[in-house]
């Protein structure tokens, strides 16, 4: 999707200074915000994130090319700075200017479309892919963007962050209309909400599943109150919302709808489905799916119809089964969702239930303390190994895991205890190979996600891709 169009049109709402240079309406050739990415007559947004400030590469982005750049104000990064020709406009958050500039960029592709944020702590994915159904369902063409990629048409394309930047929301929003695609369902994240990636976006319906104390920490959130206040904004930019009453902090939310004048739906009725996804927090997801469907009047045979035929990949996924032993993978990458999990897996009365994880690095200790603790109290057995270590070193990671592991098991008994295997596919190897009649294999806290990140390096590595390659070559 190429677009060429003029400074003035694209920053017609930005309030900006000019620091440097004359104003003066030329064609932007693109909106960047990597300095990698860099062509000539493109205009480039510096951001400021938790690990690197793009405003320390002001001279190469000079040197490229670019004709416009935008700062954030008071950035000392920009004292020095050679722009030579280039205009500079200076704003009080980049974040905020790259949503304004991208949404103009993309035609305000977003005010074109019927958009729905599903935002809570548990169930966003499976209630997206729900939703999505249910609207297919009925006969609409339906986009989607969350944490297994966005997904237009027939295309599908991986994402780093379960929200991401705004400028690829509002590009894939004009792709979306390319494709004459009418309502998008996405996920919304605490993060996105706080550092301004869906600025600018105004959310037909709001759909809010549930919160708890999690995403506090390093790179995430300073507080609990941080969190609920960051999710609690998506009313502050939509029309109507789809809660869930079984929500902690209940009142909050129906203040928060209550203050933003929004239209509060909420469950009502019965309606008798089966689901095709195991667990009973699957419920609460399918019954928020149904009073949104039911919002947007949908008839409640079509929505029986759509809850009982959705499935989401990486989520509670069956990978493999035989007579001897199962392979489960889900994407439980801390207590709460592993608890679920593991404990649906309990009700299915295995023989064994054998766990391969491990945790994400960079990330709260306190997800590795109690994936410890849940994982020694309701596995059989315990395989740890790696996950997305990032910049940590695994066996650190481990070690964290271990502190609460041990209270429930032994290192190196083979029968009800944990071993460790640093590497990912040895781990889910010894798994397979050393299983038992009537074992269920679980691995855990990668489900979809086809990327391990080590070192900042990403290895492709598909959990369900690498079990049926080691039972393919048994």
């Amino acid at each position: 999707m190429k677009l060429i169009h003029s400074l003035e049109k694209i920053v017609s709402k930005l309030d900006y200074k000019i620091l440097y240079g004359e104003m003066r309406d030329i064609s932007i050739n693109s909106v960047v915000y990597d300095s990698r990415s860099v062509k000539e007559n493109d205009l480039f947004i510096c951001l400021n994130g938790s690990r690197f400030d793009s405003h320390t590469k002001i001279d190469e982005v000079v040197k490229s090319g670019a004709s416009v750049i935008v700062v954030e104000e008071g950035n000392k990064n920009i004292e020095g700075a050679n722009f030579e020709n280039a205009i500079v406009l200076a704003v009080k958050n980049t974040r905020v200017a790259l949503a304004i500039i991208s949404k103009a960029y993309f035609d305000d592709s977003s005010d074109k479309l019927k958009i729905i944020g599903v935002t809570g702590t548990k169930g966003k994915t499976t209630t997206s892919f729900m939703i999505k159904s249910i609207l297919e369902e009925f006969g609409y063409k339906v986009g989607m963007i969350g944490t297994i990629g966005i997904f237009i048409g027939d295309t599908h394309i991986l994402t780093d962050n379960t929200t991401p930047e705004s400028y690829v929301l509002y590009e894939s929003f004009a792709k979306m209309l390319d494709e004459n695609i009418e309502y998008v369902v996405m996920e919304v994240s605490s993060q996105s909400l706080k550092y301004n990636r869906v600025y600018g976006i105004t959310f037909d319906y709001a759909v809010w599943t549930n919160i708890a104390y999690e995403h506090i920490g390093e790179n995430e959130h300073s507080d609990f109150d941080d969190y609920l206040s960051s999710k609690l904004n998506i009313f502050s930019r939509c029309k109507n919302a789809v809660i869930n009453t079984d929500t902690d902090y209940y009142n909050e939310v129906i203040d928060a709808c209550k203050k933003n004048n929004v239209k509060v739906f909420e469950k009502k009725g019965r309606v008798k489905y089966s689901l095709m996804l195991p667990g009973e927090y699957n419920i609460d997801n399918a019954n928020l799916a149904l009073t949104f469907g039911r919002a947007v009047g949908i008839d409640d045979n079509i929505i029986k119809t759509a809850l009982e035929k959705t499935i989401v990949p990486g989520r509670c996924e069956l990978v493999y089964k035989n007579d001897d032993f199962k392979v489960i993978v889900d994407f439980s990458y801390e207590n709460n969702g592993a608890l679920k999990f593991l404990n649906t897996i309990r009700e299915e009365n295995p023989k064994r239930v054998v766990t391969v994880f491990g945790c994400g690095g960079n990330r709260s200790k306190d997800r590795r303390y109690g994936m410890g603790e849940v994982a020694g109290k309701l596995s059989d057995f315990v395989i740890l190994t790696a996950d997305n270590s990032r910049f940590e070193k695994t066996l650190d990671i481990i070690s964290d895991i271990e502190s609460t592991l041990t209270k429930h098991k032994k290192k190196n008994d083979l029968e009800h205890g944990y071993i460790i295997r640093e590497d990912r596919r040895e781990a889910i190897e010894y798994a397979i190979k050393n299983h038992k009649k009537g074992d269920v294999i679980c691995v855990m806290g990668k489900g979809h996600e086809p990327l391990m990140e080590m070192n900042g390096e990403k290895i492709r590595f598909l959990d369900k891709e690498v079990i049926l390659d080691i039972i393919d070559k048994m």
